[in-house]
């Protein structure tokens, strides 16, 4: 009882998270439309947020920034401890501005939909992998492949998000100037993520290997 209670515990959070993904995608798509028609049929301005930092999409928008102070304009000290000058170095933030319609909005929403679409295919993988597992089934050909493509998908995932926020970075580094501070770029990738692919395609290889033995045994029987 305790393993169907299991199965069907990761089995609903599977489902759930396809179904959240799922409905992501059409809300973008939603609100674009709204957004495009929006400004013709209606003689009020409708105001929404679009936060790139997570992808959300509106009128206006709030980008991930990253930046530092310049010590002339702001200066940090601590007398308790004895120090006189201190610097704020690669800091983050997020950055709010109002926003017209224009590339750097639909930009931001085509990435989003690639991003569902690519989250909402490694669901569909997982949910495979794991009908197999609840069948009793782990070492089926098909699993060793679907885990590989899963391990490459979240290193590719995880090297379009550093994209994304450079990306954001960026277009504040080159459209925005603020009195103190120094808007900076540079790419930033989570090593946390890319070893997490890196262990699933190890877990993919594993699974190759119980399947040529569960094969083996079988031709043996």
């Amino acid at each position: 009882m305790k393993k169907l209670s299991a199965a069907g515990l990761v089995g609903a959070a599977l489902n759930v998270a396809s179904g959240l993904v799922a409905l992501g995608f059409v809300l973008t798509l939603l609100v674009m439309g709204i957004m495009l028609a929006v400004p013709r049929f209606s003689p009020v301005p409708v105001e929404w947020e679009v936060n790139a930092s997570w992808l959300g999409i509106g009128t206006s928008m709030t980008i991930p920034v990253a930046f530092s102070i310049e010590p002339e304009a702001h200066r940090i000290e601590a007398p308790a401890i004895g120090v006189d000058r201190a610097e704020i170095l690669n800091a983050h933030g997020q950055l709010r501005f109002p926003s017209t319609n224009g590339p750097f909005l639909f930009g931001n929403a085509v990435l989003l939909m690639v991003l569902f679409a690519a989250v909402s295919w490694i669901l569909h993988e997982l949910r495979a992998v794991f009908r197999t597992l609840r069948d009793n089934r782990p070492f089926v050909p098909a699993n060793a492949l679907r885990l590989r493509r899963i391990g490459f998908s979240i290193i590719a995932a995880e090297i379009m998000s550093s994209a994304i926020v450079y990306f954001e970075n960026r277009y504040a580094v080159t459209h925005f100037a603020a009195s103190g501070l120094r808007f900076e770029a540079s790419p930033h990738l989570d090593f946390v993520v890319i070893v997490l692919g890196l262990i699933v395609l190890a877990i993919a290889e594993v699974f190759a290997a119980g399947t040529r033995l569960d094969e083996d045994q079988t031709l043996t029987i």
